[in-house]
């Protein structure tokens, strides 16, 4: 039995016990269960000799190999997914992806650790997915969009905001505080990082990706404000401030993308603490946002979260 202990990269949140695999004595799979299964057989049949070999390999290690039914069964089961034909670097990444988001409908409400760790994995594959078929890609986002609108659709409730302002106190430490429901969190986090764009763009060159996609990832940041608060009941929405206290504030390009990066990495750790009111199409298109995001500020990542391996009597 797998256990996997999820940490993030660079937000620093604290790991977390995630068991990727199902007791084999107990065959009946979960959608998401179904899923990974799918996924990790993907991955085992994309072949790459290239640059995305080595994603490939940290794919399919963050979610652990396909569920196969145990031998000796009073009812033989057969395996959740056929297996697939070898697949290229690019028809590999991009049925990994396709995936998530097909599946995502059935994933539930909210994001749990599993989904968490394929949802990643979406995003990295995208990342790559981006080099290798633009269209594939854009194709495959244009998907998400509409799940993520299913997704809001269904999901929002009247009345869910109060609309009652948070004092942001100038400072990220706002969003620490006990007692802060993890989508005020994110929201801070949002509005923080929005400031730090502001900021940041003057320092960095006219044709520096990051300067040049500000006003689109500021939109995003501002949709994540928006929508956040209908997530749930009764999340106080969180006021912005004209300036917010930042560690490092950008005083030259160096700087400027260094900040950009820790807000991005701030925002996905307080999107990881609120996943559980987060529908699974709205985690993945928020996560890609923000991995694209700090693509441009010269932070590419395969994963944003680390899975390793734990037995099971390390896992207690």
């Amino acid at each position: 039995m797998l256990v996997a202990a999820l940490g993030l990269v660079s937000a620093g949140a604290t790991g977390c016990g995630i068991r990727l695999d199902r007791d084999p004595r107990m065959p009946d799979l979960s959608p998401v269960d179904v899923l990974r299964d799918a996924v990790a057989r993907t991955l085992a049949a994309t072949e790459a000799d290239d640059e995305a070999a080595d994603a490939i390999t940290a794919f399919a290690a963050a979610v652990g190999p396909p569920w196969n039914p145990p031998e000796g069964l009073a009812e033989p089961v057969p395996p959740p997914n056929p297996e697939p034909s070898p697949l290229t670097a690019a028809d590999g990444l991009a049925d990994a992806a396709r995936r998530f988001v097909d599946a995502s409908p059935g994933l539930g409400r909210g994001t749990d650790l599993t989904a968490v760790v394929l949802a990643d994995v979406a995003a990295g594959a995208l990342l790559h997915l981006s080099d290798l078929d633009p269209e594939a890609a854009g194709s495959i986002r244009d998907d998400l969009a509409g799940a993520v609108r299913t997704a809001l659709d269904g999901g929002r409730t009247d009345g869910d905001a109060t609309g009652a302002p948070v004092d942001p106190s100038g400072s990220s430490s706002a969003a620490d505080g006990a007692g802060v429901h993890p989508l005020v969190a994110l929201i801070t986090a949002a509005h923080i990082a929005e400031y730090v764009y502001e900021r940041a763009s003057v320092h960095l060159p006219a044709d520096a990706p990051a300067r040049q996609e500000s006003h689109s990832r500021i939109a995003g940041l501002s949709g994540i404000t928006a929508i956040a608060p209908s997530l749930a009941e009764n999340v106080s929405v969180p006021s912005s401030s004209p300036a917010w206290d930042v560690a490092e504030p950008p005083e030259d390009a160096q700087t400027a993308l260094a900040a950009i990066r820790d807000a991005e990495d701030s925002l996905v750790g307080r999107l990881w603490s609120a996943r559980s009111t987060v529908p699974p199409a709205v985690f993945l298109s928020w996560l890609d946002d923000s991995a694209r995001a700090r693509r441009r500020a010269d932070g590419f990542q395969d994963l944003r979260f680390e899975v390793t391996q734990r037995t099971p009597e390390e896992d207690g």
